[in-house]
């Protein structure tokens, strides 16, 4: 027992602790930065626990943190980032194709329309019963996930 409470034992649970703290931040504040501070940590920890001195572990998170931050930053961003709406290829060339009703559209209530095999919010300025199949005149100008259709005949 004596052994891991031992000050060396202590250090490589505190970077642990100082680590795990990191990347939980990170998922409150999704910036894609805590996180390199969080592995750089797990990082200096492994170096407290094969007995390096506490200057070398604080070289080691800084240097390991900014080299994580510089080359892994951008490529995580983009990665979990996504796409925004306006990029999507679902819509790009949709007006004239025809989609069916999942859920009834009325002027006054947007309903829900499966196109490319997605479901979509949809306006109308009539009413369409579900079922119905509809053709897509444009997207929404306010909402780039939304249809503007019209009845089919």
């Amino acid at each position: 027992m004596e052994q891991l409470l031992s000050a060396e034992n202590m250090q490589w649970l505190i970077w642990l602790g100082i680590g795990v703290v990191f990347i939980l931040a990170e998922l409150v504040v999704p910036a894609f930065i805590i996180i390199f501070f969080g592995i750089g940590a797990l990082i200096a920890g492994g170096t407290a626990f094969f007995g390096a001195s506490v200057p070398v572990q604080l070289v080691v998170f800084g240097v390991s943190s900014v080299v994580l931050i510089v080359l892994l930053r951008r490529v995580m961003a983009s990665t979990f980032s996504g796409q925004e709406a306006g990029d999507e290829d679902a819509g790009a060339d949709s007006a004239g194709s025809l989609a069916e009703v999942s859920e009834a559209i009325s002027p006054s209530r947007p309903g829900r329309i499966k196109f490319q095999g997605s479901f979509w919010t949809a306006r109308s300025a009539e009413s369409v019963e579900a079922g119905s199949m509809v053709r897509i005149v444009k997207r929404d100008e306010k909402d780039a996930n939304t249809f503007v259709v019209e009845k089919e005949l």
